[in-house]
């Protein structure tokens, strides 16, 4: 595809949507043509439909967010073209406060058989899973099996725990004694050690034993048969026996992403090589802060070579750029071209993509839970620019699906072009490829150009998506 082009001001994509299967506990293979929307339940949309209701995000407090106030604002996630949405943990958690908040995220397990009440209820949830796949979109659910919590409130957690108050793993017996995590890159160490504090303690769960897998297997297939739920990102997988992890993916039948919070390349592709088919791609993620905050146009097209020869398959992995655990994009350079560039890499490159809620908003909390702002504040603005930046992509990437099902996801971006402050990437087969053209200048920059030879044939016609301008390639395969 020859696509050279101006990039003023911001980036450039190229051209090339829709594919659909239905269905419930969704293989990889069939999670890698969506597109997931990230939500934080407990500040994503109320039940009464405010949008001015206040959200204390500072003191972690709940915000009032539930699942049949999600059903009313899918339109909004449908509109930036997600055919997938991710919504947190749905079981109880621990009731009250601490001095750094409540449980509104939902990781602090106290009953996994009983439905977090703050959220809805049991209908609201069968609803929602009703309404998402009414509307062809998969509902994939954020889980934590790695611990389970309770509130030390400053006590040993090693001697205040009363076990009992935990469903169904009420005995001691099932955690490993208590132990610091010292340092969390000993993975070893942190499989066997407790997350938490003294504050909320996290009783680690001996995920290597037996009867606590069975315990979880069975958990899992309940719920995910329950409320047809197609695929699971795992919180805390890091923290789990690794050589459990394929056993629970077994039994949820499912995609499940598990969260390996490491930005080593080896760490990554390890995990999916020996443990899940997918992992969030850390790696990817550090190598869009070093392109889009500090303009190095290295480090991400090395870092593209490098995914795709170390690990199994970089199409199952889920790539993001902001989440939940991280700062705001917008936190860290405020830039709303910087912005458009960083959220194309995203959607258009290999692997699932995932967008956090607020991101087509421009939010920017500077870290958690900052980063958890009350999206009805925004009022659902469908005309932000990133909302509809988001919108254009999301179609691009159905359509090069669409028009090439058997071959598009497989055939992986690789880099065709580095400058100063651009990068070029390709991804597609022969005559039927998306080039994108990223730029690290921002909105200081002006209009330029710059040759680029991206494998179209002569006079071959190519449109840049963002303007719908068309080009003609020249007599050498390139355009500028």
């Amino acid at each position: 595809m020859a696509s050279s082009r101006r990039i003023a001001r911001w980036l450039h994509a190229l051209i090339l949507i829709s594919p659909f299967s239905t269905g419930y506990a969704a293989s990889t293979r069939a999670w890698r043509t969506r597109s997931v929307y990230q939500t934080m339940t407990d500040c994503f949309a109320r039940t009464d439909g405010s949008t001015s209701s206040p959200c204390n995000t500072t003191a972690g407090l709940y915000c009032g967010g539930t699942w049949r106030g999600m059903i009313d604002q899918l339109s909004y996630i449908e509109g930036m073209g997600f055919d997938a949405v991710m919504i947190s943990p749905i079981i109880k958690n621990v009731e009250g406060r601490v001095t750094y908040g409540e449980a509104y995220h939902g990781y602090w397990a106290e009953d996994l058989y009983t439905l977090n009440p703050h959220f809805g209820t049991e209908q609201d949830l069968l609803d929602l899973s009703q309404a998402l796949h009414d509307r062809d979109m998969y509902l994939m659910m954020d889980t934590v099996i790695n611990n389970m919590a309770y509130f030390t409130n400053g006590t040993d957690p090693a001697t205040s725990i009363d076990y009992t108050q935990l469903h169904p793993f009420n005995d001691a017996k099932y955690y490993h004694p208590y132990c610091p995590i010292t340092d969390y890159n000993d993975y070893p160490l942190a499989q066997r050690c407790w997350t938490g504090d003294d504050i909320v303690a996290l009783p680690d769960l001996k995920t290597e034993d037996p009867a606590v897998q069975r315990m979880l297997n069975s958990w899992v297939q309940d719920i995910m048969a329950k409320y047809s739920i197609d695929g699971l990102r795992l919180d805390a997988a890091k923290h789990i026996t690794p050589t459990y992890l394929p056993d629970f993916q077994a039994a949820a039948g499912s995609l499940v992403t598990g969260e390996v919070f490491d930005q080593s390349v080896s760490t990554i592709c390890s995990y999916q090589a020996d443990a899940l088919t997918s992992v969030p791609n850390y790696p990817i993620y550090y190598a869009l802060l070093d392109a889009f905050t500090l303009g190095n146009t290295t480090t991400l097209p090395n870092r593209v070579e490098e995914m795709k020869h170390a690990c199994v398959n970089v199409s199952t992995l889920t790539t993001f750029s902001e989440n939940h655990d991280v700062a705001r994009f917008a936190s860290l350079i405020d830039d709303i071209n910087l912005a458009k560039n960083i959220l194309t890499f995203t959607l258009l490159s290999d692997g699932i993509p995932m967008i956090y809620q607020g991101q087509e908003q421009h939010l920017n909390g500077s870290h958690d839970p900052l980063n958890r702002e009350a999206l009805w504040l925004t009022h659902y603005d469908t005309g932000a620019p990133l909302y509809k930046h988001i919108a254009t992509l999301n179609a691009l990437r159905r359509h090069a699906i669409r028009t090439d099902p058997d071959r598009y996801i497989d055939s992986l971006t690789y880099p065709i072009y580095r400058g100063s402050s651009e990068m070029g990437f390709r991804k597609g087969r022969e005559d039927r490829q998306v080039v994108m053209v990223l730029s690290t200048q921002g909105t200081g920059s002006g209009a330029y150009k710059i040759r680029l030879t991206t494998g179209y044939q002569p006079s071959v016609a190519v449109v840049e998506v963002l303007t719908c301008q068309t080009y003609t390639v020249n007599d050498v395969g390139e355009k500028w």
